[in-house]
């Protein structure tokens, strides 16, 4: 039996970072093929900001104008001990993370802040995502764990992300306000003591069907007051959910609101704001970007460029980014946007002075800084307090991570993309696909001809115990994110296109189930390879035109990974996370009497260039 703390490492070992060199999964708009920006004016080349020369130091504004420091972070995750290499910019920190370090690190930054200025004017803030495809440590106690070290770390204003709604946004207010657990809950999660995280929610976009409200008391948007000089000044902050919430997020969790449009919504409050004589704005938004190769590409470009036009007069300063937990520090227009990676693997340090004659933001900077590890940063420990609340989580659900759920055929692994044939296939990406497909087509479910997931949400071995019993935690291991599986109608021609995305960047490819297919040389191209025939598994040709269900995860479907041919095609149904349904799978097969087995890995063929192109051999799956 694998004791609380190993399982945690094993889980936590394999959620490294969502670049395009690891193609992670679980950010579901991610297609930047959008409007761009030149190189970030600030490149981050810093480790930390007692390195940073600007923070270092006063300068002519600080005599005058009133300073002002706003530490953010976005897609935590329920990290309260996560860790992995962080890549900001092109330079990458090994073993950044855990929240004890990142507490630990916003107080260094605070503190210097302070001691440069003499000033309080510090706010924490976060840009959603707090909770949610998250660890057991967090999971398994409903994300108290993680408001309690977001109420340790000292945030003071937050928004929403697309995982605040992954059990219900009420479910989320519970947590947020410290209220009890329900006389139904699992029993880890009533043992675990309630306290309200006294975190400020502010989301000017998302509003109740009936009344047209924010709803739970939310409020659109937040002024605070900050001092110097016997002066005083006023600073609005806008919170904001990404717009395309309904589409990623099971439709019963989001029925009774309205998602309102991004750049309406900061344009409407920021004039309220400014009539208020609230001239410097901070908009904390669950929207995505990326700064990569000189070049700051998302949503987040066009909602600015949309604000601009309608709001040619808006006083957004900052916009704290998230969603696609990538790195950005760019200029788009007038705004500064950050975005610090996810799972508090860093953090985004931004100060400026705010004029107390004009209101506004003067001379403000940005950087994103790794939260780094205790070998490569000794001098800086852990927050005790922070530190201990992942602790005492990590012992609470050990219990539960080791219940047996399932059984394999051996006790030898069913292994990951460490083991991938040449046809990039590997045993248990093609396990997950199948149970999907599996799950999908059980009695009453939505129904799927094939399933189809990215590499990089499958991420680690299966590995079974000496008898080969499999746990809940190994399965977890195996899909720790929890992207929410949707079924959507493809034709077949964009089907193929799909499979041939696979073969445009080596760094992304797909697991299959329910389909196979041939492919071949494509010399001259940047894709390398292209699809000759596609076969269900009983050997029936696809047609290209002919349209078909297929499930995927709601990251590709934005296009995440670079799958482009699965963006805004019409969704037909959610089945659910991927981590409970893999679940479901393994307790299915149980069940059923049928031990899982590795998949024999030939559902890709490779076709030597100008040979008769080979039908693949029927076969028969857990699926049928």
């Amino acid at each position: 039996m694998a004791t609380p703390n190993g399982f945690r490492k094993l889980v936590i070992s394999v959620m490294i970072p969502l670049m395009v060199a690891s193609g992670v999964s679980t950010v579901p708009e991610l297609a930047f093929a959008q409007a761009t920006t030149p190189d970030p004016a600030q490149p981050d080349t810093y480790s930390t900001p007692l390195k940073q020369p600007e923070y270092r130091q006063t300068n002519r504004y600080d005599k005058t104008d009133i300073p002002v420091q706003l530490l953010g972070i976005n897609d935590l995750h329920g990290g309260l001990d996560t860790t992995g290499t962080a890549y900001i910019g092109s330079h990458p920190y090994p073993n950044t993370g855990t929240v004890g370090r990142l507490a630990a690190y916003l107080d260094q930054a605070q503190h210097q802040f302070k001691r440069v200025h003499h000033s309080n004017n510090t706010f924490r803030i976060e840009a959603g995502d707090m909770v949610g495809a998250a660890p057991a440590d967090s999971s398994l106690l409903a994300h108290e764990s993680t408001m309690h070290a977001l109420r340790a770390m000292k945030f003071q204003i937050g928004t929403l992300g697309n995982h605040e709604f992954d059990r219900g946004l009420p479910e989320f207010n519970r947590i947020l306000r410290g209220r009890a657990a329900s006389a139904s809950a699992d029993p880890l999660v009533k043992n675990y003591p309630n306290e309200p995280t006294k975190m400020k929610i502010v989301v000017s976009n998302v509003v109740n069907r009936s009344n047209g409200k924010v709803p739970f008391g939310y409020q659109p948007y937040m002024v605070r007051t900050i001092k110097a000089h016997g002066k005083t000044a006023k600073i609005g902050f806008i919170g904001l959910e990404i717009g395309s919430l309904t589409s990623i997020t099971p439709a019963k969790n989001t029925a009774n609101y309205k998602i309102l449009d991004e750049a309406q919504s900061i344009a409407k409050y920021d004039r309220i704001l400014n009539k208020q004589g609230v001239k410097a704005v901070v908009v904390m938004a669950h929207t995505a970007v990326q700064t990569r190769d000189g070049k700051t590409t998302g949503p987040v470009v066009d909602i600015l460029h949309k604000l601009n036009r309608i709001d040619p007069k808006n006083n957004v300063g900052l916009y704290v980014a998230a969603h696609s937990h990538q790195y950005a520090n760019a200029m788009v227009g007038k705004t500064r946007v950050v975005q610090a990676l996810f799972s508090g693997r860093a953090y985004d340090d931004a100060q400026a002075y705010v004029s107390p004659k004009t209101g506004k933001f003067v001379d403000l900077k940005a950087h994103v800084y790794p939260v780094l590890s205790a070998k490569a940063d000794a001098k800086v420990k852990s927050v005790a307090q922070v530190a201990a609340i992942a602790k005492d989580a990590d012992k609470r659900v050990g219990p539960k991570v080791n219940v047996i759920i399932g059984k394999a055929a051996s006790s030898q692994p069913i292994t990951d993309y460490h083991s991938n044939t040449k046809t990039m296939e590997n045993q248990i990406g093609e396990t997950v696909v199948d149970g999907q497909l599996y799950e999908a087509n059980k009695p009453g479910g939505v129904r799927a001809d094939f399933a189809l997931t990215n590499n990089g949400g499958v991420r680690a071995d299966l590995t079974p115990n000496a008898q080969g019993q499999i746990t809940w935690g190994a399965a977890m291991a195996v899909q720790p994110f929890g992207n929410i599986l949707q079924v959507v109608e493809m034709t077949g021609q964009q089907i193929q296109d799909a499979l041939n995305e696979q073969y445009s960047n080596p760094a992304f490819y797909l697991q299959i189930a329910g389909l196979k297919y041939t492919y071949t040389d494509n010399p001259g191209s940047q894709q390398h390879y292209k699809v000759l025939k596609m076969y269900k598994t009983d050997g029936t040709p696809l047609n290209l035109t002919t349209k078909y269900r297929v499930a995927i995860n709601d990251y590709i479907h934005g296009g995440g990974d670079d799958f482009f041919a699965f963006k805004n095609t019409p969704v037909v149904g959610s089945i659910g996370s991927d981590s409970d349904v893999f679940v479901q799978y393994i307790k299915d097969m149980a069940a059923a009497n049928h031990p899982l087995t590795a998949p024999k890995p030939d559902r890709k063929l490779y076709q030597a260039t100008g040979t008769t192109i080979t039908v693949p051999a029927p076969s028969v799956t857990a699926t049928k």
